[in-house]
């Protein structure tokens, strides 16, 4: 479906109210007409009933192709796509077949439009387009900046806009692209590469063979096989996911993970459906379960608390801030010291938390079983903003890791 909502306006000219409809997403499946109204941008038209006075109020748009599994995403951060899959996967979609793409140019999202409707893939365009490139600038160096598009109206063509020159139009590489399509490396690359900024960078990559994908060897209760991780998808070690086996739904943990060349992925790999979620890093409801549960273990000491807190933080993703440093240019975690002057580790189980604790920080995401891991001798402080703090002390955490491997022995 498609979803807006109206919005009271005051004319900037007349001040008299208004409403606009702004649009947040497009299913150009279900309303194909307003597939038109992004094209030539009238999506952000307000116009002033009384003095039709006009304004383009250009906002993120998400667009959504059922029929032909598109996604395309127009926003200034691609978390804003991470977030709207999220909710479709939580629906129980099947994204794994769809092309998604984000973009925060205006320009590149029409025509990411155009591309898709005239079954054009644009990873191979992007690299065509960045050569086309090279030789402009090679033949006409007084253009200054240029940038090239794909355009179909009558018939397909690239057309080059510059600074310095009137826009040049070239015909649509058609040899080219067609022995680009049944190239093997290039089909490889393709089937398995699930990036969602096409760019200059990503083109970059291509050149460099660092189109990497990550693989997970997932055990069932019949078998074993591998399996590609979706390149929004977050896993680890341990995590149920669904999978299909023979055209039937199965469900498998992931016993391995590895980063692999997407060209030596073997071609008859399918990708993880869907990763049975864990708890919410944002519940407030976990925050105030651990925060309860604090409390009765400084006064209580209860063997059956210490159990509810370990099967808490063997679910819930933690938010680590971390320091960098301005010589070395390396990652330092945050340390505090406690009454007894034992340092400590400052953990939080929301991410906004994280950054007011330390604001100068990068705040790092992981699930709490992977960070004692990494820093097996270190203890930890659980939400220190809460009033009543919550270490987790090396015992503890190593009781914890007892407790995760029981788990997934009973599992597997």
């Amino acid at each position: 479906m498609s979803h807006y909502e109206v919005i009271p306006m005051q004319c900037p000219k007349c001040g008299n109210m208004n409403h606009f409809k702004n649009y947040n997403s497009i299913n150009i499946t279900v309303t194909p007409e307003l597939k038109k109204a992004i094209m030539n941008d009238d999506i952000f038209k307000f116009e002033c009933q009384d003095c039709h006075h006009v304004e383009y109020l250009r906002h993120q748009l998400f667009y959504h192709d059922t029929k032909n599994k598109i996604m395309l995403q127009y926003a200034k951060d691609p978390e804003e796509i991470e977030q709207t899959l999220a909710a479709l996967k939580a629906e129980g979609l099947d994204l794994s077949s769809y092309k998604i793409r984000w973009t925060n140019n205006w320009y590149v999202f029409k025509e990411r439009i155009q591309i898709f409707d005239h079954h054009r893939d644009d990873r191979i365009l992007a690299i065509y387009k960045e050569n086309m490139l090279k030789k402009f600038y090679e033949e006409y160096p007084e253009a200054g900046h240029a940038v090239v598009f794909y355009h179909a109206d009558l018939s397909e063509n690239l057309m080059i806009v510059s600074e310095h020159m009137k826009v040049k139009f070239y015909y649509f590489p058609e040899q080219w692209y067609a022995n680009m399509m049944v190239n093997p490396h290039i089909q490889k690359m393709l089937k398995y590469d699930t990036s969602i900024d096409v760019n200059e960078d990503y083109v970059k990559r291509v050149y460099n063979l660092e189109v990497n994908v990550v693989t997970a060897k997932v055990q069932t209760e019949s078998f074993v096989d591998t399996y590609v991780l979706h390149h929004l998808d977050f896993a680890k070690t341990g995590d149920h996911v669904l999978i299909e086996d023979k055209g039937k739904d199965d469900e498998g943990v992931i016993q391995k993970l590895e980063v692999m060349d997407a060209r030596d992925v073997p071609a008859h790999i399918h990708f993880i459906k869907h990763i049975i979620k864990r708890r919410d890093v944002d519940d407030i409801e976990v925050s105030n379960h651990l925060e309860k549960i604090a409390k009765a273990l400084y006064h209580e000491n209860e063997v059956q608390l210490l159990s509810q807190l370990l099967h808490v933080l063997s679910e819930v993703k933690i938010y680590l801030p971390l320091i960098k440093d301005e010589k070395t240019g390396e990652l330092n975690r945050e340390v505090i010291r406690t009454n007894n002057h034992e340092p400590v580790m400052p953990i939080f189980t929301k991410e906004k938390e994280a950054k007011l604790f330390a604001p100068e920080s990068i705040v790092y995401e992981t699930y709490f079983t992977d960070l004692i891991d990494e820093f097996p001798r270190m203890s930890f402080v659980l939400n220190p903003q809460c009033k009543e703090l919550l270490i987790i002390d090396k015992k503890m955490t190593a009781i914890l890791k007892s407790y995760v491997q029981e788990e997934l022995t009973h599992v597997n």
